[in-house]
């Protein structure tokens, strides 16, 4: 069992649980000091004040453990018949042998290095916990000759252990090689009652003149939490996009990271939300400009019922050096309770004087006199509501680059209820 309320308590059961570690890896015991010192985030802390940490740190895990059995990706929906399909099971890789022929892809596991992820626990801490907690990092290395017209399509099974909420930690880097192509889905999975904390860890390299688009489906987690956190290095000429859809789940905190190091990159970030009942979303976005000549384009789009909550927190940052900079970010949410809340705070933080950069967020309700005008025409309100709230939210869906996900979100899916 592990326990995070307590760091000296989690330092003790690590010690239990992984003896050899210790000895045999001297980067271990660097990076649990460093989570020591850092410390796991209070309300006090403005990036965190919103998101219910202390009821998840409170809480006994287990760590996920090797299950037996055959995991058919055609069961998990979304199912992509045409793509690449990875399984993880509670982190746990189970399918890499059959990746080993793909033209262009190398799959391969390690571990990763503590030390270059220490130096930032001060900020988000998750990240360095993932890496003492995970079991396998999945490394997918994409080079130029990789067929991109087939996704690669990463399927994360949750599950509990023993009837004891799991601690999971899913670790995935990608390096697109100089060139590539690819598109990258990741979708989660909780079976019935399962229940937990899911703490993934995603990274890009991507090299010059490669192109990543990453579509993120956090559907269905239920009453399983997810802290999610995704960086991307966009070198030039490169482009990451990357797309979260967010529905049918009770905590999520997600915090995505693009970084544009190199002339000519871009980046894209695109989000949609769909919460109800008593489900909090947490969204933060860092698009940080370092170098000149770049672009980055960010929308994101909430829908709100009953007494959900939702927090964008998006930052735009222009770096000194980063003239030239076009940078673009907007938060629009559609409440359609007077009990749902939105706390939106784009930001921009500008150090470069030849730059186009804007930002904005708006929020309200279905517009009434668009509502009358289909009334008028024999449409039903409750129909025409639904018609006006897909058509906000299809904005975002349509931007995705795989026509089955468009259609499997089609006809206003993630506004039908179910947390």
């Amino acid at each position: 069992m592990i326990q995070l309320h307590s760091l000296d308590t989690l330092k003790e059961q690590l010690q239990q649980e992984y003896p050899r570690t210790f000895v045999d890896n001297p980067e271990f015991t660097v990076g649990l000091n460093s989570l020591m010192k850092s410390g796991l985030p209070t309300p006090r802390n403005e990036e965190w004040k919103y998101f219910p940490l202390n009821a998840l740190v409170m809480t006994d895990y287990a760590l996920p453990i090797e299950k037996d059995g055959i995991y058919e990706p055609k069961q998990f929906q979304p199912y992509i018949h045409d793509a690449h399909h990875i399984v993880l099971v509670n982190g746990h890789f189970v399918n890499h042998q059959k990746l080993s022929e793909i033209p262009g892809l190398t799959c391969s596991t390690d571990h990763t290095s503590l030390s270059d992820i220490s130096s930032n626990a001060h900020d988000n801490p998750f990240p360095l916990l993932n890496a003492l907690l995970h079991n396998d990092r999945v490394v997918l290395q994409i080079d130029n000759y990789f067929d991109h017209s087939k996704p690669i399509h990463i399927i994360h099974v949750i599950e509990n252990v023993e009837n004891t909420p799991v601690l999971a930690s899913p670790t995935i880097s990608i390096l697109s090689k100089t060139g590539a192509k690819a598109t990258i889905i990741e979708s989660y999975h909780v079976n019935s009652n399962s229940k937990g904390l899911v703490n993934t860890s995603f990274t890009v390299d991507a090299e010059e003149h490669s192109e990543i688009h990453h579509i993120i489906i956090q559907d269905g987690l239920q009453h399983c939490a997810m802290i999610y956190t995704c960086e991307s290095t966009i070198a030039k000429h490169a482009k990451v996009q990357d797309h979260v859809i967010v529905h049918d789940s009770y905590k999520v905190r997600n915090t995505i990271t693009g970084k544009l190091i190199e002339e000519h990159g871009l980046y894209n970030v695109y989000g949609v939300v769909s919460a109800n009942e008593q489900s909090l979303i947490d969204n933060h976005t860092i698009v940080d400009h370092i170098a000149p000549h770049c672009e980055s384009n960010e929308l994101f789009k909430h829908v709100l019922d009953d007494s959900s909550t939702a927090v964008f927190n998006g930052k735009i940052f222009v770096r000194l050096d980063a003239q030239k900079t076009n940078a673009y970010q907007s938060n629009r949410t559609l409440l359609l309770s007077p009990k749902a809340t939105i706390n939106t705070k784009p930001q921009l933080e500008i150090f470069a004087d030849d730059v186009k950069c804007s930002h904005g967020a708006t929020t309200g309700s279905v517009d009434e006199e668009s509502l009358y005008y289909l009334q008028a025409r024999g449409i039903p309100k409750e129909v025409g509501k639904r018609l006006l709230t897909d058509a906000f939210i299809g904005e975002v869906i349509q931007l995705l680059e795989v026509e089955e996900l468009k259609s499997y979100f089609a006809d206003a899916l993630l506004l039908d209820s179910g947390v």
